[in-house]
C-alpha cells in the first residue's frame, strides 16, 4: 500500500471516529480561529494603532489615560477573550473529543481482534497487538493536537495576515504567501523518507514489544532451560535494531531541520529587509511596519513548527498508526451470515456431511478430511483417538467454527451451523481445551466466565462437581483469590479443575473435552472422571484423549488416522477386533499413547 493510501486510510478512520461527537469537534475546530484572532493578531492592530499615533504625535502629553485608556483595556480584553475565555473552551472540547474517541479506537480495535481468526493470533505476538493498539490510540492525540494546534493554526495566521495587511502593503502579503507556500512543499517534499523511517521504526518497536511479552509469558521455560543469557542475546540484537531505527530517524530530521532553520533565517531577514525599505523608500506608517514584524514573526514561528515539530509527529504519528489500521482492514476469515437464523440446537444431534478441509498452512493439496461422513446422536458420548495430527483436535474446532470447512456440512439438531451466528453456536458448546485458558481474575470470576449471572451458589456448586472446592476453599482469599496470568498462580491440576467448572456451570448440550484431563494426577482424575461421566448423562460429548483409560466407557470410540475413521465401536469392540486401537492400548506406557 503506498503512503499516500495509506495515511489516507488513517485519517479517514480517525474522522469517522471523531465525527461521531459533531458539537465537541466543530467546537474545536471553530474556536482555533476566534482565539488566534482575538489573541494574536486584533491585539497586534490595536497595539499597532497606538503606535502610529505615538508615532504622529496624536495624543495630549501628560495624559496617558485619556490618549490610550481605550485602546489599552480594548487590547488587554481581546486578548483575555482570546487567551483565556476562547483557549479554555477549546482545551474542554479537544479533551473531551480525546477522551471519546480513544475509548472507541480500543474498543474498536478489541472488537475487530476478537472477530479475527485463530490462525491470525497464531501468526501473530500478542504484545506486538498491543503494542500497535496503544499507538494507533496515542497516534490520534498527535495528529489531533498537531493538526489543531500547529497546522490549523498556521492556515490561520496567514489568513488574518492576508486580510489585515492586504490593503497596506499587498507587496509583502504575496511575497509572504510565496515563500509560505514553498516552504511547505519543500517540507512535505524533503521529510517523505522520514515518513518512510518512521515506519521502519514503529515496526522495530513493534517486534521489540512483542519479543519482549513473549518472554515474559514463557519466562518459566526461560528459567527451566537456563536460556536467560542466551535470551538476553537475543533481546538485545532486537533492542539495537529498535535503537538504530530511532537513530536513523533522528538523524534524517536533524538534517532537514538545519535546512529549515536557514529557509525560516532568510524569510525573516527578507521581511525585515521590506519593512525598513517601506518607511525608507516608501514612507510607509510605522503601524505598518510594526504590523510587518509581528506578523512575520508570528508565521515564521508557526512555519518552523509546523516543519520541524509538526511534520515529524505527523511522520511519527502515521507511522505507527499503519500497522494496526492494516489489520483493521482484514476482513474477519470466519463471518457470521447477514441474516443469522434463531439457534435451535437444543438437543445436541451432531451430523458431518461430506466434509472436506484442508488446514490454510498446509502443502498437502488432499487436505486433512476428505468428504468425511460421521453421525453422532444427540447424548451420544464419543472418544476420539489417534496419533498427533490425525485430525483430533481439528475435527473439534470445525465443529466450533473455529475454522470453516472447504466443503460439506456441519449440522447440529438439523441446523447447518453456518446458519447461525458464532455466538449462538458457541454458546451451545462447553470447551475444554488441553490447555486451561484463564484470566488474571479471581477464581470467582473465571468460574463464572461459563454463566456470568450465577449465584455464588451455583458457583460453589460447579466447583464441587469439579472437584475444586476444596483446595479453593482452602486458599486464603478463597474464590477470590487472583489466579494470575494465565493462572500461573494455580498447579496445573486446579487450573484444569476450575475450567471444568466453568463448563459445568456453562450448562451447554454439547460437551467437548480437549484432553481434559492430561494434567490431573491419578487421584483427581478419579474424581474429575466421575464429576465429566455424571456431566455427560444429559449431554453429548467428544472426548479427545491420549490417555485411553479417559475414553473406556465412551458409548463409541473414534479412530482417526490423517483425517479417515478407521475404526469405531466400543472399547470392548474395538480391542476384540484386534485393530489399530487394541495395538495402542497395548503399547500405551503409564495410559498414554506412544507416537
Amino acid at each position: 500500500m503506498s503512503d499516500l493510501k495509506s495515511n489516507k486510510n488513517v485519517l479517514l478512520f480517525y474522522w469517522r471516529h471523531a465525527s461521531r461527537y459533531p458539537k465537541l469537534l466543530w467546537g474545536m475546530i471553530i474556536t482555533i480561529p476566534l482565539a488566534v484572532l482575538f489573541n494574536n493578531f486584533l491585539p497586534t492592530f490595536v497595539t499597532s494603532q497606538i503606535l502610529n499615533r505615538l508615532a504622529s504625535g496624536d495624543f495630549v502629553k501628560g495624559d496617558l489615560w485619556g490618549s490610550f485608556g481605550k485602546d489599552i483595556l480594548l487590547a488587554v480584553g481581546l486578548a483575555l477573550l482570546g487567551g483565556v475565555i476562547i483557549w479554555r473552551i477549546n482545551i474542554y472540547c479537544n479533551w473531551k473529543l480525546e477522551g471519546y474517541v480513544m475509548r472507541d479506537i480500543y474498543q474498536r480495535v478489541f472488537d475487530h481482534l476478537m472477530r479475527l481468526s485463530s490462525t491470525f493470533h497464531a501468526n501473530n505476538f500478542g504484545g506486538s497487538l498491543v503494542s500497535q493498539t496503544n499507538k494507533l490510540a496515542s497516534s490520534y492525540v498527535r495528529i489531533t493536537d498537531t493538526t489543531m494546534f500547529q497546522a490549523w493554526i498556521l492556515l490561520w495566521s496567514l489568513i488574518f495576515t492576508n486580510i489585515i495587511l492586504w490593503s497596506r502593503a499587498p507587496q509583502f502579503v504575496l511575497a509572504l504567501d510565496g515563500f509560505t507556500l514553498l516552504y511547505i512543499m519543500v517540507a512535505f517534499a524533503v521529510t517523505k523518507h522520514i515518513r518512510a523511517l518512521n515506519t521502519l521504526e514503529a515496526d522495530a518497536g513493534n517486534k521489540q514489544t512483542g519479543e519482549l511479552a513473549d518472554s515474559i509469558t514463557n519466562v518459566m521455560a526461560i528459567k527451566s532451560f537456563s536460556s536467560a543469557a542466551s535470551e538476553a542475546e537475543h533481546f538485545a540484537k532486537t533492542t539495537e535494531k529498535a535503537r538504530m531505527a530511532i537513530v536513523d530517524v533522528m538523524n534524517a530530521t536533524l538534517r532537514v531541520q538545519f535546512g529549515f532553520s536557514v529557509i525560516g533565517t532568510i524569510i525573516f531577514g527578507a521581511a525585515i529587509l521590506l519593512a525598513v525599505a517601506s518607511v525608507v523608500v516608501y514612507d510607509a506608517a510605522v503601524a505598518t511596519v510594526f504590523l510587518v514584524f509581528t506578523y512575520t514573526a508570528i508565521i515564521t514561528d508557526n512555519l518552523w513548527q509546523f516543519s520541524t515539530s509538526a511534520l515529524r509527529n505527523y511522520n511519527r504519528a502515521f507511522g505507527d498508526a499503519q500497522a494496526m489500521t492494516d489489520i483493521l482492514a482484514l476482513e474477519p476469515g470466519i463471518k457470521d451470515p447477514e441474516q443469522p437464523e434463531p439457534v435451535r440446537m437444543h438437543k445436541g444431534a451432531i451430523t458431518f456431511r461430506d466434509m472436506s478441509f484442508s488446514h490454510p498452512e498446509s502443502d498437502d493439496d488432499g487436505g486433512l478430511f476428505q468428504k468425511l461422513n460421521l453421525e453422532i446422536k444427540a447424548g451420544e458420548k464419543i472418544g476420539l483417538v489417534g496419533h498427533s495430527g490425525s485430525g483430533k483436535t481439528t475435527l473439534t474446532k470445525l465443529l466450533l467454527r473455529f475454522n470453516d470447512i472447504d466443503s460439506g456440512d456441519i449440522i447440529i439438531d438439523g441446523q447447518n451451523i453456518t446458519a447461525v451466528t458464532q455466538d449462538d453456536l458457541r454458546s451451545r458448546i462447553a470447551y475444554i481445551p488441553q490447555e486451561p485458558l484463564l484470566f488474571h481474575r479471581s477464581i470467582r470470576e473465571n468460574i463464572a466466565y461459563g454463566k456470568p449471572d450465577a449465584t455464588d451458589e451455583e458457583i460453589h456448586e460447579a466447583a464441587r462437581k469439579a472437584y475444586a472446592h476444596e483446595f479453593i476453599d482452602k486458599l486464603p482469599k478463597g474464590y477470590e483469590t487472583l489466579v494470575g496470568e494465565r493462572g500461573v498462580k494455580l498447579s496445573g491440576g486446579q487450573r484444569q479443575r476450575v475450567v471444568i467448572a466453568r463448563a459445568i456451570l456453562k450448562d451447554a448440550p454439547i460437551l467437548v473435552l480437549d484432553e481434559a484431563t492430561s494434567a490431573l494426577d491419578s487421584e483427581s482424575e478419579k474424581y474429575i472422571q466421575a464429576a465429566l461421566l455424571e456431566l455427560m448423562q444429559k449431554r453429548t460429548a467428544i472426548v479427545i484423549a491420549h490417555r485411553l483409560s479417559t475414553v473406556q466407557k465412551m458409548d463409541r470410540i473414534l479412530v482417526l488416522d490423517n483425517g479417515e475413521i478407521t475404526e469405531q465401536g466400543s472399547h470392548k469392540e474395538l480391542i476384540a477386533k484386534k485393530g489399530t486401537y487394541a495395538t495402542l492400548w497395548a503399547h500405551q506406557s503409564g495410559g498414554f499413547i506412544e507416537d
